[in-house]
């Protein structure tokens, strides 16, 4: 299921001094595709870091 492939357009975030806000750029600019991950365990395995909201 992971054989899907995708790019990222430069500065989605909207935060110019953003350490990840530009780090996109050169693969964008050369049209170098990176793995869309599908599947829990590469999801898992390939993840940075992880974003938890949690209600008051």
């Amino acid at each position: 299921m992971d054989n899907s492939i995708a790019i990222h357009t430069p500065g989605q975030s909207g935060h110019a001094f953003h350490k990840h806000y530009n780090d996109m750029v050169d693969p964008w600019r050369k049209i170098e595709y990176h793995p869309m991950l599908w599947e829990r365990k590469n999801v898992t395995a390939n993840t940075a870091e992880i974003l938890k909201l949690v209600p008051k």
